[in-house]
């Protein structure tokens, strides 16, 4: 197994056993049901008695068959591993202590897991089958349907049965622990803000180009164009450059043209030269 294939292996396994401690451990000893899988089984659990690995394996199997017919082989054989490692997961998390304490932390503490969890696991590339395999089939049929949209709306429908099951404070702390979730599994996956870049307009652009590439030693872009107000052309700069280096983005501009209009913002990603290797 080469460097890559080991490291998104460990990525998915993490995020499995993460997705399992939220459920396990934080989430179904306090009938918190956040929507997926691991929710609806928490509510067959409380109502039939089964638990929550095995309801995992029993829901997704028709849509395994049904998917196998619409997603294709390698799809639906990848989703049905990482279902099984799942349950399993379930089944390993039980011999961790369930935490009763404050509902704060536990909303917080299982959303944190379960965020985590999943952000590793679509990073992998993966599925645990359930909702995101259920969206997809349904998005495959209709592609007018967005995947967000359908999960949102299946999700919505577990909430709303968990609140008549466990009731209307249960449904509404659920709905917090979703959106913890959902934040921090989209923070995983798109990476965090350690990037920053600079829009500069100013009649000294070629001053303060050969400056910034001097001093920070980072690539800067010029393109044209023309003020409205003004009718003039004017270069716009274009500079990318690690968060640590703002404030000496700024001195040097506000250095060299004090009337300089300058935007800076977050980047999520860069990748290229100076910054992160472009990988498959």
């Amino acid at each position: 197994m080469n460097t890559s294939k080991k490291y998104g292996f460990i990525m998915l396994a993490v995020g499995i056993f993460s997705i399992a401690v939220s459920v396990i451990v934080f989430f179904e000893p306090n009938n918190i049901v956040v929507g997926g899988f691991s929710g609806l089984g928490i509510i067959i659990n409380r109502s039939f008695g089964i638990p929550v690995w095995l309801s995992n394996i029993i829901l997704n199997i028709p849509l395994f068959i049904l998917g196998f017919k619409i997603m294709g082989r390698k799809y639906i054989l990848k989703s049905a591993v990482c279902a099984v490692l799942l349950s399993a997961a379930f089944n390993i998390a039980a011999l961790l202590p369930e935490f009763k304490g404050d509902i704060m932390l536990i909303l917080v503490y299982g959303a944190v897991f379960d965020g985590l969890g999943t952000g590793l696991v679509l990073r992998s590339v993966s599925s645990t089958g359930g909702v995101d395999l259920l969206a997809s089939i349904v998005h495959n049929k209709k592609p007018y349907l967005s995947i967000s949209a359908v999960i949102f709306v299946i999700n919505s429908v577990i909430i709303l049965m968990g609140l008549f099951v466990f009731g209307s404070q249960k449904a509404l702390y659920a709905v917090i622990s979703a959106f913890i979730s959902g934040k921090i599994s989209g923070t995983v996956l798109d990476g965090l803000s350690f990037s920053k870049a600079a829009v500069i307009i100013s009649e000294k652009s070629q001053d303060i180009a050969e400056s910034l590439m001097h001093n920070i030693e980072r690539g800067v872009t010029a393109f044209k164009a023309n003020g409205m107000y003004t009718g003039s052309e004017k270069n716009v700069l274009l500079c990318v450059f690690g968060h640590k280096e703002t404030s000496i983005v700024k001195d040097i501009v506000r250095g060299i043209d004090s009337n300089a209009f300058v935007i800076v913002t977050d980047v999520k990603e860069v990748m290229g030269e100076g910054f992160k290797e472009i990988k498959h």
